[in-house]
Protein backbone atom coordinates (compact mmCIF):
# COMPACT_ATOMS: atom_id res chain seq x y z
CA UNK A 1 0.00 0.00 0.00
CA UNK A 2 2.57 2.39 0.96
CA UNK A 3 4.08 1.89 -2.85
CA UNK A 4 0.66 3.16 -4.08
CA UNK A 5 0.32 5.97 -2.04
CA UNK A 6 4.22 6.86 -3.14
CA UNK A 7 3.31 6.14 -6.99
CA UNK A 8 -0.09 7.86 -6.29
CA UNK A 9 1.85 11.48 -4.97
CA UNK A 10 4.11 11.49 -7.81
CA UNK A 11 1.11 11.42 -10.12
CA UNK A 12 -0.32 14.29 -8.53
CA UNK A 13 2.67 16.55 -7.97
CA UNK A 14 3.76 16.06 -11.89
CA UNK A 15 -0.32 16.62 -12.77
CA UNK A 16 0.27 19.70 -10.64
CA UNK A 17 3.73 21.04 -12.52
CA UNK A 18 2.15 20.19 -16.06
CA UNK A 19 -0.75 22.51 -14.75
CA UNK A 20 1.14 25.86 -13.25
CA UNK A 21 3.29 25.28 -16.29
CA UNK A 22 0.15 25.44 -19.10
CA UNK A 23 -1.04 28.46 -16.91
CA UNK A 24 2.32 30.35 -17.31
CA UNK A 25 2.65 29.39 -21.04
CA UNK A 26 -0.17 30.65 -23.63
CA UNK A 27 -0.96 27.67 -25.69
CA UNK A 28 0.28 28.16 -29.45
CA UNK A 29 -3.21 29.04 -30.49
CA UNK A 30 -3.45 31.93 -28.30
CA UNK A 31 -0.28 33.12 -30.19
CA UNK A 32 -1.78 32.81 -33.00
CA UNK A 33 -5.05 34.71 -31.93
CA UNK A 34 -2.88 37.74 -30.94
CA UNK A 35 -0.88 37.95 -34.07
CA UNK A 36 -3.71 38.04 -36.58
CA UNK A 37 -5.18 40.69 -33.94
CA UNK A 38 -1.73 42.42 -34.16
CA UNK A 39 -1.50 42.26 -38.22
CA UNK A 40 -4.92 44.12 -38.02
CA UNK A 41 -3.81 46.72 -35.94
CA UNK A 42 -0.68 47.29 -38.68
CA UNK A 43 -2.92 47.44 -41.26
CA UNK A 44 -5.49 49.92 -39.35
CA UNK A 45 -2.30 52.62 -38.70
CA UNK A 46 -1.12 51.98 -42.19
CA UNK A 47 -4.55 53.16 -43.02
CA UNK A 48 -4.84 56.00 -40.47
CA UNK A 49 -1.44 56.93 -42.16
CA UNK A 50 -3.16 57.20 -45.89
CA UNK A 51 -5.93 59.01 -44.69
CA UNK A 52 -4.26 61.31 -42.57
CA UNK A 53 -6.41 60.13 -39.39
CA UNK A 54 -4.43 60.76 -36.54
CA UNK A 55 -6.85 59.65 -33.59
CA UNK A 56 -7.33 56.07 -35.59
CA UNK A 57 -3.27 55.97 -35.88
CA UNK A 58 -2.53 57.38 -32.09
CA UNK A 59 -5.59 54.06 -31.33
CA UNK A 60 -3.04 51.73 -31.27
CA UNK A 61 0.06 53.50 -30.18
CA UNK A 62 1.50 53.68 -26.54
CA UNK A 63 2.15 56.97 -25.27
CA UNK A 64 5.44 56.62 -24.53
CA UNK A 65 5.99 54.52 -27.70
CA UNK A 66 9.23 55.50 -30.16
CA UNK A 67 10.50 54.56 -33.72
CA UNK A 68 13.39 54.65 -35.72
CA UNK A 69 13.41 55.26 -39.57
CA UNK A 70 16.43 56.93 -42.00
CA UNK A 71 15.78 60.15 -40.95
CA UNK A 72 16.20 59.17 -36.89
CA UNK A 73 15.21 58.29 -33.52
CA UNK A 74 11.43 59.88 -32.59
CA UNK A 75 8.86 60.01 -29.86
CA UNK A 76 5.80 59.02 -31.55
CA UNK A 77 2.91 61.15 -29.49
CA UNK A 78 4.77 64.55 -30.68
CA UNK A 79 3.30 67.15 -32.07
CA UNK A 80 6.31 67.16 -34.64
CA UNK A 81 5.62 63.34 -35.17
CA UNK A 82 1.78 64.29 -36.29
CA UNK A 83 2.97 66.97 -38.36
CA UNK A 84 5.34 64.88 -40.49
CA UNK A 85 2.82 62.56 -40.66
CA UNK A 86 0.38 64.76 -42.69
CA UNK A 87 3.08 65.47 -44.96
CA UNK A 88 3.02 61.79 -45.86
CA UNK A 89 0.51 61.18 -48.87
CA UNK A 90 0.36 57.40 -49.81
CA UNK A 91 -1.57 55.98 -52.84
CA UNK A 92 -1.43 52.30 -52.11
CA UNK A 93 0.17 50.20 -49.35
CA UNK A 94 0.67 46.79 -48.49
CA UNK A 95 2.69 44.44 -45.84
CA UNK A 96 3.27 41.09 -46.34
CA UNK A 97 5.62 38.53 -44.93
CA UNK A 98 4.39 38.37 -41.49
CA UNK A 99 7.21 36.91 -38.85
CA UNK A 100 7.12 37.19 -35.34
CA UNK A 101 9.38 37.22 -32.34
CA UNK A 102 7.72 36.40 -29.03
CA UNK A 103 9.70 37.91 -25.75
CA UNK A 104 7.47 36.91 -23.57
CA UNK A 105 3.64 36.21 -22.87
CA UNK A 106 3.37 39.99 -23.29
CA UNK A 107 5.71 41.05 -25.84
CA UNK A 108 6.18 40.59 -29.11
CA UNK A 109 8.03 41.47 -32.16
CA UNK A 110 6.47 42.09 -35.53
CA UNK A 111 8.60 41.77 -38.79
CA UNK A 112 7.18 42.52 -42.17
CA UNK A 113 7.77 44.03 -45.28
CA UNK A 114 5.96 47.27 -46.51
CA UNK A 115 5.43 48.24 -50.14
CA UNK A 116 4.02 51.10 -51.03
CA UNK A 117 3.54 54.18 -53.41
CA UNK A 118 3.47 57.46 -52.17
CA UNK A 119 5.59 60.89 -50.90
CA UNK A 120 6.71 62.45 -47.85
CA UNK A 121 6.88 66.53 -48.64
CA UNK A 122 7.21 66.16 -52.28
CA UNK A 123 9.63 63.10 -52.25
CA UNK A 124 8.73 59.64 -53.09
CA UNK A 125 8.43 56.86 -50.34
CA UNK A 126 11.43 54.54 -50.94
CA UNK A 127 9.93 51.01 -50.94
CA UNK A 128 10.13 47.98 -50.50
CA UNK A 129 10.86 48.88 -47.10
CA UNK A 130 11.38 46.18 -43.97
CA UNK A 131 9.94 46.46 -40.80
CA UNK A 132 9.62 46.06 -37.06
CA UNK A 133 6.83 46.58 -34.53
CA UNK A 134 7.61 45.50 -31.42
CA UNK A 135 3.89 45.44 -29.41
CA UNK A 136 2.76 44.36 -26.02
CA UNK A 137 0.14 44.19 -23.79
CA UNK A 138 -0.83 47.39 -21.35
CA UNK A 139 -3.71 46.85 -19.47
CA UNK A 140 -5.57 44.39 -22.08
CA UNK A 141 -4.92 45.73 -25.01
CA UNK A 142 -1.56 45.29 -27.56
CA UNK A 143 -0.07 48.66 -28.50
CA UNK A 144 3.04 49.61 -30.36
CA UNK A 145 5.72 50.36 -28.23
CA UNK A 146 8.88 50.58 -30.94
CA UNK A 147 8.70 50.74 -34.74
CA UNK A 148 11.52 50.84 -37.20
CA UNK A 149 12.18 50.82 -40.69
CA UNK A 150 15.08 50.06 -43.23
CA UNK A 151 15.05 50.91 -46.72
CA UNK A 152 15.46 47.45 -48.67
CA UNK A 153 18.19 46.91 -50.84
CA UNK A 154 18.69 44.69 -53.63
CA UNK A 155 21.13 41.62 -52.79
CA UNK A 156 24.61 42.11 -54.33
CA UNK A 157 25.17 40.40 -57.48
CA UNK A 158 27.14 37.09 -57.09
CA UNK A 159 30.66 37.54 -57.48
CA UNK A 160 32.32 36.46 -61.66
CA UNK A 161 34.44 34.05 -61.84
CA UNK A 162 37.88 36.08 -61.16
CA UNK A 163 40.99 35.79 -64.37
CA UNK A 164 43.59 34.30 -63.09
CA UNK A 165 46.18 36.96 -62.87
CA UNK A 166 49.25 37.39 -65.76
CA UNK A 167 52.38 36.95 -65.10
CA UNK A 168 54.33 40.68 -64.60
CA UNK A 169 56.00 41.89 -67.77
CA UNK A 170 59.23 39.77 -68.09
CA UNK A 171 58.25 37.26 -66.69
CA UNK A 172 56.87 33.53 -67.52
Amino acid sequence: MSRSVLVLSKLIALGGMAVAALAQTPAASSHAAVEKQIVASERAINEAIAKGDMKAFHSNIASDAVGVDPTGIMKVNAPDFDKMLLGTKIQSWNIDGSQFYWIGDATVVHMYRWTGKGTYEGQPVPSPTWASTVWTNKGGKWLAVFHQESTAVPAPAAPTAAKPASPPPGKK
